[in-house]
């Protein structure tokens, strides 16, 4: 996106690349002062308080001023107040988060009766704009509840007559602000910023009706993004309580249904309850029963060293590539060289193995082995188990180990601590509930659709957020 005649790009759907400053004039320059005065020519066009991504019925450039002169400022730093169990709603620093308040993070209140005396520097409106000083620093939200009490490292702010609290929220939350406090905060182990230097960092802003047009344009997209998450969360709780009847066999199949639909009715079309399927019962196995190969990853000293690892070769994988749902992390898989591949023998993947994590933080976690990793490798926090076909599908023993029946006793065998891990003898007792292949088969394609679905809006929520962060790196100078 290069800025042509002195005139920002106007908003579209998606924002294009950077702009640059050479634009094809240095490249006609026919000598060094030419180039000069060309150059300089665009370092002013840059300078001015134009931004490069702009909204067509305005222009003309903004104004700019210190934040003390164009907000009402309310410190609310000092000593703690006296708290309770019920009472106001506390928000400290704690519950405030990058454009919004979480309720949930941390609940404190103060007696009601205190009230007035905590607020003594004044009461919160809806609107405001309530910024965290430090632990952490720069944190920002907008008031959405007046009965709320304010206090340890929170500063409030109320834009005067010029300025849109909305506006400012956005503003505050873009890079060119977030670099700004940073380069003046203080500190070391934790870093925060002074009363006197925010009263004095610069805000810039354009005339009302443009600030108002900035803000529902951004608000719309954080409610975009708010609705995917909500619709992946009833996914995701979705699917639990699917899984919760299926593998407890309050819901069965029955062997002539067609494929499962996401869509209402889905379970009188595909699936039926426990006394009408005509399949088989299930059958009890242990994990050590089912798969021909159940093999933790390479340790000791062929383990790779930090210098081992390259940027383009084999995948190796360890436990922070496994992330939830059974899903992989595709920017945490490492890779090492073919013939450090080879000499690690003893874990190599294969199409359909299913990956197992043995320890840490990360305990219980599965995913499957699809193409993209199928000739690769892993590391000693992950266990690879590969099925015996002929007693159980791939993909049903991955929904099956995240299973509550599997996680319980994944949990009751946990006992927290970083030495605690499942080697191949525990892991090979992990006891499963075995139906027949065909309905080992619905399941699997089942909760498989519903995995894709969360996926989709998964990659909706990726697009939607990197479209937010390249319009506050651009809307505002």
């Amino acid at each position: 996106m290069a800025i042509e005649n002195n005139k920002p790009t106007v908003i579209a759907s998606q924002p294009s690349s950077e702009p640059s400053l050479r634009g094809g004039t240095t490249k006609q320059s026919h000598n060094a002062k030419e180039s000069n005065k060309q150059i300089a020519s665009s370092l002013a066009m840059t300078d001015r308080k134009v931004p490069k991504l702009r909204f067509k019925e305005f222009e003309g450039e903004w104004d700019s001023d210190n934040m003390n002169n164009i907000t009402s400022y309310v410190d609310y730093r000092g000593r703690g107040p006296e708290k309770s169990d019920q009472g106001i709603f506390l928000v400290t620093a704690k519950n405030i988060k990058k454009g919004y308040i979480d309720y949930e993070n941390s609940k404190e209140y103060v007696p009601i009766k205190n009230y007035s005396i905590v607020m003594s520097k004044g009461l919160p409106k809806v609107g405001d704009i309530l910024f965290t000083t430090e632990a952490p620093l720069g944190n920002i939200a907008q008031v959405d509840n007046p009965n709320i009490a304010l206090a340890q490292r929170v500063i409030k702010l109320r834009g005067k007559e010029c300025i849109d609290n909305t506006y400012l929220l956005h503003y505050m939350l873009a890079p060119i602000y977030q670099k700004l406090i940073n380069r003046k905060a203080i500190g070391t182990t934790v870093q925060g910023i002074s009363g006197k230097e925010l009263r004095r960092t610069k805000v810039s802003f354009p005339n009302l009706p443009e600030q108002q047009k900035i803000a529902n344009f951004l608000t719309a997209v954080d409610t975009k993004i708010q609705q995917l998450n909500t619709k992946k969360e009833h996914l995701e709780q979705y699917k639990k309580g699917v899984m919760q009847q299926l593998f407890t066999q309050q819901l069965r199949f029955k062997p002539d249904t067609s494929q499962p639909s996401l869509r209402g009715g889905t379970t009188k079309q595909s699936a039926t309850n426990e006394n009408q399927t005509q399949f088989p019962d299930w059958e009890e196995k242990k994990l050590g029963e089912v798969c021909e190969k159940i093999q933790d990853g390479n340790y000791g000293a062929s383990y790779p060293k930090a210098d081992e690892f390259v940027e383009i070769g084999i995948p190796f994988l360890t436990s922070k590539a496994l992330g939830t749902g059974g899903s992989i992390i595709s920017d945490k898989i490492d890779f090492i060289p073919l013939e450090k591949h080879k000499e690690l023998k003893k874990a190599h993947l294969k199409l359909n193995d299913v990956l197992f994590t043995n320890r840490g933080a990360n305990v219980g976690a599965i995913a499957f082995v699809d193409e993209s990793i199928a000739h690769g490798n892993i590391g000693p926090q992950l266990t690879l188990l590969r099925v015996n076909q002929d007693v159980i599908e791939s993909e049903f023993l991955l929904h099956s180990m995240n299973s509550f029946g599997v996680r319980k006793q994944i949990a009751s065998q946990d006992s927290g601590s970083a030495m605690n891990f499942f080697g191949i003898g525990a892991t090979s007792k992990f006891k499963l509930k075995i139906p027949h292949p065909k309905e080992q088969q619905k399941i699997a394609n089942y909760l498989s659709a519903i995995d894709l679905k969360i996926e989709a809006v998964n990659t909706q929520i990726s697009n939607t957020q990197a479209f937010k962060k390249g319009l506050l790196q651009q809307m505002f100078v």
